[in-house]
């Protein structure tokens, strides 16, 4: 059932698009479609929790708070996927409310961050392939948010997890530095970010750290700071790491980054690129799975397609046929997960 509501959602969206953009508010099966100058706002503002809201290509006004349990997805921020609907896009920054707990994010661009409320406690949240400026948990960790997950997400700045705690960031391509939390399971990232502004692990205590790849080449020094009582293993560094009081166990250190991928260079994200490893049975994590991004318990999807329908072709026609029927053709492909 869940596939057929799907489907009928982003076939419609495909055919009103042209006109103009459309939200989706899905509950118990029954869809209602708001259009208008600002129709996420207003799909927001009549969903109640447990809803679904399925947000179009495009760049949308939204509410500035989403305080609300709540399924958001949008139509992906890959270009080459997005070719008939256009990029989901959310131009601002986007805060998380304490009554936030469980929401759902997926298939959005959002483009000048993700921040948790202040010292707010927001638990079971999910944020997948997704694009963001930055992620902050804002706070000093008296009421911190637990088991959220992070997975799939293309970050180009900093994460802040001083709010957070019992968290598992994987498989995402981060263009800067992770800070602060405890209890987190950091696994299976890309770490492009090299120089001497970031320590790449700084103030994360009794964590896991396993499987990722460090660009960090400038020194060993500035792979972690002030971090206490956590276990880096199966990492490959660019460089040896100073160890302090943590446990450094079956790294791959000093390892040159170039020629590691199918196609990466430099230091910073971008969408041409192929983060696959071109021998990808040399490193092993601690799970026995490749390193990096395709390893893991849940691998990078390509294009980071999100889990509805994705529409690959849409052809309306300009008028009306002698019948008075508007002809109108969509290609649509289903997603496994």
């Amino acid at each position: 059932m869940k596939k057929i509501i799907f489907s009928f959602v982003f076939i419609l969206l495909a055919i009103v698009v042209f006109a103009q953009q459309k939200v989706a508010l899905n509950r118990n099966g029954t869809t209602e479609i708001y259009g208008g100058s600002n129709p996420f706002n207003d799909a927001y503002l009549a969903a109640s929790s447990g809803d679904t809201i399925y947000l179009p290509g495009g760049n949308l006004p939204f509410p500035a708070t989403i305080d609300k349990s709540l399924v958001i997805i949008g139509a992906g921020h890959y270009p080459a996927t997005t070719v008939a609907t256009n990029r989901t896009v959310l131009n601002g920054s986007l805060t998380i409310g304490e009554n936030a707990d469980n929401i759902h994010l997926e298939g959005i661009d959002i483009s000048g961050g993700i921040t948790f409320a202040y010292n707010h406690k927001v638990d079971g949240v999910v944020i997948r392939r997704c694009r963001t400026y930055s992620i902050g948990y804002s706070g000093n960790g008296s009421t911190p948010c637990l088991n959220n997950t992070i997975r799939e997400c293309v970050i180009s700045s900093t994460i802040d997890f001083s709010n957070a705690k019992s968290l598992l960031f994987s498989n995402n391509i981060v263009g800067s530095a992770v800070s602060s939390g405890s209890e987190l399971g950091i696994s299976n990232n890309i770490f492009l970010y090299s120089g001497n502004q970031y320590y790449i692990f700084s103030n994360i205590d009794n964590s896991s750290i396993s499987n990722n790849i460090v660009f960090q080449a400038y020194d060993g020094s500035y792979i972690q700071t002030s971090c206490e009582l956590s276990t880096f293993s199966n990492n490959i560094f660019a460089v040896s790491p100073s160890i302090g009081s943590n446990t450094f166990v079956n790294n791959y250190n000093s390892v040159a980054m170039t020629g590691l991928f199918v196609n990466q260079t430099g230091n910073a994200f971008d969408y041409t690129h192929d983060y696959h490893l071109v021998n990808p049975t040399t490193y092993l994590g601690l799970d026995g799975k490749q390193v990096g991004i395709y390893g893991g318990l849940f691998p990078f999807k390509e294009s980071a397609l999100p889990v509805n329908p994705n529409i690959v072709s849409k052809t309306i026609a300009p008028q009306t046929n002698a019948g008075g029927e508007l002809n109108i053709q969509v290609q649509v492909k289903a997603q496994n997960n």
